[in-house]
């Protein structure tokens, strides 16, 4: 194969922190935007329009693995140059998603009344909003569905630019919408369908860019039974995973809840939805590396170990590195944010959850090589193998030890299925070994331990902040430049350097 379809490093690097700024500025006008929602639609209103965003995000488990599937087959077709293909993927998936969606909308249409009137909770006075709301998705479903396989299109030509500039917009509007029932006094159903008609929006500019990138898609489109038998195959297991891994991340709390508290959950959920945030940065990396994994494991084993071992790397570097700081500042990080009680109650489940964290994170990278790959199987029988072990862990120690006993029960969990993917990873591919070796992902971790016992040593010895403060810039100094100069290789050192001279006069950069 040719060497030129490789994607550039400079183009995975951009496409991460472009995936990056996809999920962090959503969040953040999210942040700023709750409060003004609240207020306009009430505490009631904005309960159910929480409800109907974890709705809207699990419709598209009614996708079934197409859209990963459509990135995946997408790619590697692309990386073989037989575009003559792609116009057979690109409309096998709109087509079967669009069927699946017809069919999941007309099973909501005919279960909202249920849903609504017996299910939820819901007040008198937002029932027939409610009703409505639901009967907007159903209808919407089936378009929503389909620009799922066309994302998964996009991103398998590496054009994350495009996704992010639909994806974006729709995103922020998905807060803002609720935040203009302040001002503008928009009623709950009214809220919900701007929600959805920027949804189907998006669908139409996805359709569109899909056309501009792919022009040979708009001359032949057609339905491929041997491309569908394989989307089928590839996406049951995506399809398993899907199910069990929001088990695996939420059953946690019904346990607590049912077990001990509500007041317990809430000290529970707090520090994990915090450091739960942390996994944007590897979401980012593997969102980018996906398709490149796909498109070239057949051919270049040597690339894809590179971009293993260089992605636990930089995990390490980023997401560790906060999740020990967040670890060493857990009391004093949970006092300014949530006040004395949860400093008290919380610290020892926020230790507990940051390695965990990094140890999630760092799963992503097999998680995404296997089912890169073409194996998407091997994830979902560990989560099959790892569910009945976990719910039972998790009802005797929650039981005995209360929420502490619960956050050991995740951490192993966590630590148990990174440790099985890892293992199956370098036992199938030797040569992720020798890239782990190469990326001194061990002198990395040993970095990282210094610095924990370096700032613990600090903190337990002295009291006084500005010593403290002394000590913690002194740390990070000394491990900054451990990895620059012990850690980062010279591609890695120039590519940094290059980034550094656009923001920076060439001169100041001379001490790199």
């Amino acid at each position: 194969m040719n060497k030129n379809i490789l994607t550039p490093t400079k183009i995975l690097a951009k496409n991460t922190l472009l995936n990056l700024l996809g999920m962090v500025i959503p969040l953040l006008v999210g942040i700023a935007a709750i409060p003004f929602a609240v207020k306009g639609l009430g505490t009631d209103g904005f309960g159910i329009l929480s409800i109907a965003w974890i709705f809207l995000g699990y419709l598209g488990l009614l996708d079934f693995g197409i859209s990963r599937a459509t990135t995946k087959f997408a790619a590697e077709v692309i990386a073989q140059k037989d575009n003559h293909v792609l116009p057979s993927i690109m409309w096998t998936a709109v087509i079967v998603s669009f069927v699946f969606g017809i069919g999941g909308a007309i099973v909501l249409f005919l279960a909202t009344p249920y849903l609504v009137g017996s299910l939820l909770k819901i007040p008198i006075a937002f029932i027939s909003q409610t009703k409505l709301s639901f009967y907007f998705f159903s209808g919407a479903l089936p378009l929503i569905l389909s620009s799922t396989s066309l994302r998964g299109m996009l991103g398998a030509a590496q054009r994350f630019d495009l996704v992010n500039a639909v994806s974006i917009p729709t995103n922020i509007l998905n807060f803002l919408f609720p935040a203009l029932s302040l001002p503008f006094g928009f009623s709950l159903s009214t809220v919900i369908l701007l929600i959805v008609l920027t949804r189907v929006g998006a669908s139409f500019f996805y359709f569109f860019l899909c056309l501009r990138i792919f022009p040979t898609v708009s001359l032949k489109p057609s339905m491929d039974l041997k491309i569908l038998k394989k989307f089928l195959s590839y996406g049951g297991w995506v399809t398993v995973t899907s199910i069990i891994s929001p088990i695996l991340v939420y059953l946690d709390r019904f346990f607590i809840g049912s077990l001990l508290s509500m007041k317990a959950v809430a000290f529970y959920s707090a520090p994990y939805e915090a450091l739960y945030r942390l996994r944007i940065i590897p979401m980012a990396m593997m969102t980018t590396f996906f398709p490149e994994f796909s498109a070239i494991f057949s051919y270049n084993k040597d690339r894809v170990s590179i971009l293993f071992g260089r992605s636990m790397k930089y995990i390490l570097i980023s997401t560790g590195l906060i999740a020990l700081l967040l670890f060493i500042y857990a009391h004093i990080v949970l006092q300014l944010w949530l006040g004395n009680q949860f400093a008290e109650k919380s610290t020892t489940i926020f230790k507990i959850f940051a390695p965990g964290i990094v140890i999630n994170s760092l799963a992503y990278i097999p998680f995404t090589l296997f089912q890169g790959i073409g194996k998407p199987d091997i994830p979902a029988k560990f989560h099959l193998m790892e569910l009945p072990v976990y719910i039972l862990l998790l009802w005797f120690f929650t039981k005995k030890f209360g929420i502490n006993g619960a956050a050991m029960v995740w951490f192993l969990r966590v630590a148990l299925d990174s440790s099985l993917l890892y293992f199956w990873a370098f036992r199938s591919y030797p040569n992720l070994v020798h890239s782990f070796r190469e990326n001194k992902i061990l002198t990395e971790i040993a970095l990282l331990f210094f610095l924990w016992a370096f700032l613990f040593l600090s903190n337990s010895f002295f009291s006084s902040i500005s010593i403290k403060v002394v000590f913690l810039l002194v740390g990070l100094s000394i491990t900054v430049l451990i990895v620059w100069y012990k850690i980062f290789d010279n591609s890695e050192k120039k590519f940094i350097t290059s980034l550094i001279q656009k923001v920076i006069p060439h001169r100041s950069v001379g001490i790199l």
